[in-house]
Parts: structure tokens; sequence; C-alpha cells
């Protein structure tokens, strides 16, 4: 075997030394680069995709509600002409709007002349509709709904509508009882000791009456409706509302059962429920309220 003698040169193994690093480098570069490209464009890609939901939801709630922050020297009527509304139509969006507005108050403006209604427990497009003289129609096209179902404080457009002169908390302190002789009556729900009445208490509306009996105690209704809950509804554990005529409704809450359906009508005196303690209770008992025009009312004030 011959032994091949490579003479040592500083020169040239600087070079090979050099030319090894930096394959090493760009061996390194091509490996990695993908992943990092790769993270780069997942990164780049979430950041659209969330923009573009940001712009759609500006856009889409942008094209029916708009929010405008006082500027110097501006007041209702003047804000007004340039939404092309009334000064109705931005008290009707405004519910704490005063006479008074300052310079960086932000102001909910409607697309067109009307109310902004805010949907509470009860509520029904029927109920709505009646209420500010509106077809149930017209408040389905102002707000793209496609039946008839509402949720616990939707925003309603309700086109052509003005604010009732009577706001609901000053309507709820003067209310009378109504006549025995005009309609049906009323009656008690269910027997039971009044534990709780109508009022405030620890600086709060306690809104309807409790009647503490045995769990299965039976809940009947207090006037013939329409049924538009059942079901579990937050604090008041298992409840039914039911919707009457002449603007009433009657709140059933802390049920243990529920024997009617949504839609379901029902007669005066018809069984509904059984007592219970579900939801915020601290024993079994029935949370009876009653509403008129949306507003609770003492329900003492038109039972017999």
């Amino acid at each position: 075997m011959k032994l091949v003698a490579i003479r040592y040169s500083p020169t040239l193994l600087s070079a090979l030394i050099g030319s090894a690093i930096g394959f090493s480098v760009l061996s390194v570069y091509w490996v990695s680069m993908p992943n990092v490209a790769q993270n780069e464009q997942m990164e780049m890609t979430e950041s659209i995709v969330q923009n573009e939901k940001i712009s759609s939801k500006i856009s889409s709630e942008g094209a029916k509600i708009q929010i405008h922050t006082v500027q110097d020297g501006e007041s209702l009527s003047t804000i007004a002409q340039q939404y092309k509304i009334d000064v109705d139509t931005l008290r009707g969006a405004n519910e704490t709007l005063g006479t008074d507005i300052y310079t960086g108050d932000q102001l909910i403006i409607l697309p067109t002349k009307g109310v902004l209604h805010t949907t509470s427990i009860g509520d029904s497009l029927w109920h709505i509709a009646n209420l500010y003289g509106v077809d149930v129609e017209s408040i389905m096209s102002a707000n793209a709904k496609s039946n008839q179902k509402l949720s616990i404080g939707e925003k309603l457009l309700i086109p052509g509508a003005k604010k009732p002169q009577q706001s609901e908390h000053h309507v709820a302190r003067t209310e009378t009882p109504v006549s025995r002789s005009v309609g049906e009556r009323f009656i008690c729900p269910t027997t039971g000791e009044l534990t709780s009445g109508f009022g405030y208490r620890w600086g709060r509306l306690h809104s309807g009456v409790d009647l503490a009996n045995d769990v299965g105690t039976q809940i009947r209704a207090a006037r013939s409706g329409r049924v538009i809950h059942a079901g579990w509804y937050s604090g008041y554990g298992t409840t039914v509302v039911i919707e009457h005529d002449q603007g009433y409704i009657t709140l059933y809450g802390h049920l243990s059962e529920a024997i009617v359906q949504d839609g379901q009508y029902i007669k005066g005196g018809q069984p509904i429920a059984y007592m219970g303690s579900t939801g915020n209770s601290t024993g079994p008992h029935l949370h009876f309220e009653v509403r008129k025009n949306g507003v609770p009312i003492n329900p003492y004030s038109i039972l017999p």
C-alpha cells in the first residue's frame, strides 16, 4: 500500500474549515427555514382571520346602529339633523339621556326614526308591538328576524315608534288595581303562607310575592293565556311565564316541575307546575310575579 503525503498548507486548511462551517450553517438554515416560515405564515393567517372577524362584526353592527361621540358645540338637534333622524329617536335609543349633553358623551344612533327596546323576561314580539303601536312584521323586518323567538336583554329596533312618555318605574309605582268587573279575573295560583311581599327590601325591588308550602304543591295559572317560557330561568330556577291579554304577564318561579310547554294555550285555574325550591331559593315556595306592559306590579292589586 502506497502512502500519499499531503503537504501542510495553512491557507488550504482554512479554506477547508470555512467550507465545512458554511455548509453546516446552510444545512441548518434549509432544515429550519420551512418551520420558521410555516410558523410565521400560521401567525399571519390567524391575525388576518381575527381581523376579518372583528371587521365583519363592526361592519354588520355599524350597518344598523352607530355610536356618536359628542363634540364641542353640538346639541341634540344638530346631531339628529346630521344623521337624518329626530330628537325623539335619540331619546328613544338612549334611556339615560337627559336635557343636557356634554363633550365626550356617547350616543346610540339608530339608522331610522324609532326606539331601541331592550327585552326583559316575559317580553314577546306581540307584546312589544302592542306597547309601541306597531305591527309584528315591521319589527321582524327591521331586525332581520326569521322567527319570533327573543332572548333576555336583546335589543330591538322599533321602527317609527316613540318612547313612552311615562317611564316604567313611574308606571310601576302608580299602578292601580284593575276593575274586577271588566274581563277575566285573576285567581291566586296556589295555597301557602305569605313569606315575602312585593316591594323594596335590602335596597332592591322584590318584584313579586313568595308563597311557601310543601314541595309538590300544585300551581295553577292565575289567568288564561299562552305559555311563553317553561324551563330554567337563571336565579328563578324552573319557571313558567304566561302571557295574558291587556298587557299582563304572570311568572311562576322556583318550581320543582313544569307540566306545560312553550306556546301552549291554557285556561285560568289549569294546573301548570308543582312547587319546589330550584334556583336561588332558601326553601320550597312559589315566587309569583305579575307584570303590566313589562312593569312589575303588586300581585295583590289584581288578585281577589
